[in-house]
């Protein structure tokens, strides 16, 4: 067998030599962007038989460039001998895409849609759970009568403020939210001049959780929640964004039990999910916002590991191998959470790091006098730091603490440096 994995978008997490281990008499093919690459660590490189190079794209991988790498396989193994494997929203739709042309075995197009056009996940869930409002931006409609269609646009939606992102790409990638009647007219230019489409919501104001959950056999066999230190838009604000668990049993019950519902819904197969959703601040309802199926991104894997000894990125590809039926937690009565600090726009002049007692891991990214544009995608990250206590009070004191933390000392002008 030859499990060929593709990464487009991020880098790779998990520990192939693990997964060689556990998978006999088979051949691990990778097919990566430079940004992977470029991270890729000398133990996981051994572990593949073939590595291919292959352009980044945010809003989705080039179909044309994969399909001329998976079809020389397919030709000279034969369809049944070969599995597509992704962890990204960006590959899921060229991995399905070929595996209906040539006949390889895993999802198909239909069931993987919902989990990459967030559209089309809330037509699904439209009246079954609490939604924002939203609509899809369309284009014919507002080159027709552009004033009309923006009007009757803020009327269905119920008035500024707006948010609006693009339904398929990733990392936050064209997020914009939409104060006015101004800013409204100059995203509907802006999405003109994209080939990808747009959709617009209700604003809400709330609190942000991400949820992450392995599904085996249909039944979730791990579930966590993180309550996020800033909805992810912020990011390009200069904000750093990250999350703790959260140990309120009545609020992880009401939420799990919404993930559940639209667990059910979607009819998801096997696999990992990463699901999120705003506690509404005016009305305290659960508002689902979207959902994908693969592993949490930033730091998440890295905090799970520490907390329960499991990778779940890991834990994903054995999934859709068949190779387990159950997620193996070691519980290590820690608490842990992260942050990801952005890029902000000037020349760094020095990096400080934080000074606090709890334990911690800080990861600088650039260095003194690296010159920095405004953060665009949840990518650009100057410094992280992943931090963990046995008392929940502390680690969630210094959440609140680190998440206003400014590591970088910047000067706007170049020619300012001594």
């Amino acid at each position: 067998m030859h499990n060929i994995f593709l990464y487009n978008v991020v880098n790779i997490k998990s520990d192939f030599s693990k997964l060689k281990t556990l998978v006999k008499n088979t051949k691990f093919i990778l097919i990566g962007s430079p940004y992977c690459l470029d991270k890729l660590n000398q133990t996981n490189k051994i572990c593949f038989e073939h590595i291919h190079e292959i352009s980044r794209n945010f809003h989705e991988i080039d179909y044309n460039e994969i399909e001329q790498i998976v079809e020389k396989y397919v030709k000279q193994y034969g369809a049944q001998n070969i599995k597509l494997f992704t962890n990204e929203d960006s590959t899921q739709i060229a991995c399905a895409k070929l595996r209906e042309k040539y006949g390889i075995v895993g999802h198909n197009t239909e069931i993987i849609l919902p989990f990459v056009n967030k559209v089309i996940s809330k037509n699904k869930l439209k009246s079954k759970v609490k939604l924002p409002k939203f609509v899809e931006f369309n284009k014919t409609l507002y080159k027709n009568n552009k004033t009309i269609y923006l009007n009757e646009l803020v009327v269905q939606l119920g008035g500024f403020p707006l948010f609006a992102k693009p339904i398929d790409l990733v990392s936050s990638v064209e997020t914009h939210r939409i104060d006015d009647f101004d800013n409204l007219e100059k995203l509907a230019t802006h999405a003109l001049s994209h080939e990808y489409n747009f959709e617009i919501d209700e604003f809400i104001d709330g609190e942000l959780f991400h949820c992450d959950a392995m599904i085996i056999n249909g039944k979730i066999e791990f579930f966590m929640i993180g309550k996020c230190s800033f909805a992810l838009s912020r990011f390009f604000e200069g904000k750093a964004v990250g999350s703790i668990p959260i140990i309120d049993n009545e609020l992880f019950s009401q939420i799990k039990l919404f993930n559940n519902q639209v667990f059910k819904i979607l009819n998801c197969p096997d696999g990992a999910y990463h699901l999120e959703l705003f506690l509404q601040r005016s009305t305290q309802e659960l508002v689902f916002l979207e959902i994908a199926a693969r592993t949490g991104g930033a730091l998440i894997t890295n905090v799970y590991e520490k907390v329960f000894g499991v990778n779940i990125e890991e834990t994903n590809y054995l999934i859709q191998m068949g190779l387990t039926n159950k997620v193996t937690i070691h519980q290590r009565n820690i608490y842990a959470g992260f942050l990801n600090f952005p890029y902000i726009k000037g020349v760094v002049q020095k990096i400080k790091k934080p000074d606090i007692s709890i334990d911690h891991e800080f990861l600088e990214f650039v260095k003194p006098n690296d010159e920095l544009y405004q953060a665009k995608n949840l990518l650009d990250i100057s410094c992280s730091i992943i931090f963990w206590d046995k008392d929940y009070n502390v680690l969630s004191q210094n959440f609140d603490l680190l998440k206003n933390y400014q590591p970088l000392e910047l000067t706007t002008n170049i020619n300012d440096i001594s």
